[in-house]
């Protein structure tokens, strides 16, 4: 999996980098593009075919892959490299209850914010009909866990409640079992507002708990505390920007710091619909050398294969769907 990961993200900054050359070359990089895109398709067909007895047809197919280079420097560790995949793959033919996800968990994605969450596989399951069950989400497949890859299974449940006030609270629970690592537990709850016509606010509570895995929380609790405030931009479909403060704490025995983070997180779109980077300066006070103030910057670089390859600015960026997207606007 991870020869996988390295040679799409070697293939795709060949691309990328091609697309700074002349005419000639840049129709080379759509071609290429078109070229992966549907292969992505294709595949995603084949995988759909194993299981079901019918093939779908091309129109249904909806699979997008997303690929990304990843690069941080901080001021402790140094500079660390980090390409990836992720994906839903579209089972047009049993969608009703099956989804190959590949790569990290978008709904963690905050949790483990390197690489150890990319090379996950696994299969969501959902029930066919409309019921009470069908609104929680089961999951098998394999994740790292505790140093080891591990096949586990999840069940998730996520409720919004209307409260007439200008607060949209959420409650996410998952509860997973691991072969090895066992039981685990991760609750969350969001509270979402929009402040005015330019910003969106969200404070979120995680908590976590781990039976057997050595590498969290020295076998205890985990409590993460996050503040995220989106603003509309001018060219609010070509860049986005948010504001965050992050704080970490861990049981050891007793519930102490383990990191606070002060960062600033700016999206952009290249001339290539499909293509966008990031840009994320940081400073945090990790517990590993002494909360010391450390300055962290990261640099990403994200495109889009398979279906519908236009970028939303905002998507796996804001936690919902942009509350300034459906006013009326000129085009940026």
């Amino acid at each position: 999996m991870r020869l996988i990961i390295f040679c799409l993200a070697l293939g795709f900054c060949q691309l990328t980098f091609a697309d700074r050359k002349g005419d000639d070359d840049i129709s080379r990089v759509d071609e290429i593009h078109g070229d992966w895109s549907e292969w992505v398709l294709e595949t995603a067909n084949r995988v759909d075919g194993f299981f079901s007895n019918t093939q779908a047809s091309e129109a249904d197919q909806k699979t997008r892959l997303r690929a990304f280079v990843r690069v941080r420097y901080d001021g402790n560790e140094g500079a660390k490299l980090s390409p990836g995949v992720r994906a839903r793959v579209s089972l047009p033919m049993t969608e009703n209850r099956l989804k190959l996800i590949l790569g990290d968990d978008e709904d963690e994605g905050r949790i483990n914010d390197l690489d150890s969450n990319q090379q996950n596989i696994s299969l969501q399951i959902r029930g066919p009909r409309e019921t009470a069950l069908k609104q929680v989400r089961f999951d098998i497949g394999i994740r790292r866990r505790d140093g080891q890859y591990q096949p586990h299974v999840r069940a998730r449940h996520s409720k919004a409640f209307k409260t007439g006030g200008p607060w949209v609270p959420r409650l996410t629970n998952s509860f997973y079992y691991f072969t090895k690592s066992k039981f685990e537990y991760r609750g969350q709850a969001d509270f979402d507002r929009v402040i005015g016509s330019d910003y969106f606010f969200r404070p979120s509570t995680v908590l976590r708990w781990y039976e057997n895995n050595s590498g969290e929380c020295d076998d205890g609790w985990c409590l993460d505390q996050y503040f995220s405030l989106y603003e509309k931009l001018r060219r609010s479909k070509a860049e986005a920007i948010a504001y965050d403060v992050e704080v970490f704490l861990r049981d050891k025995p007793e519930l102490t710091l383990h990191d606070a983070v002060l960062k600033v997180r700016y999206r952009r779109m290249t001339k290539k619909k499909w293509l966008f980077w990031e840009l994320e300066p940081a400073v945090h006070f990790p517990s590993d050398y002494d909360h010391d103030t450390t300055f962290r910057f990261t640099v990403r670089l994200e495109g889009i294969f398979g279906y519908d390859t236009t970028v939303d600015i905002n998507e796996n960026f804001m936690p919902v769907k942009a509350p300034w997207q459906n006013d009326s606007q000129p085009a940026d």
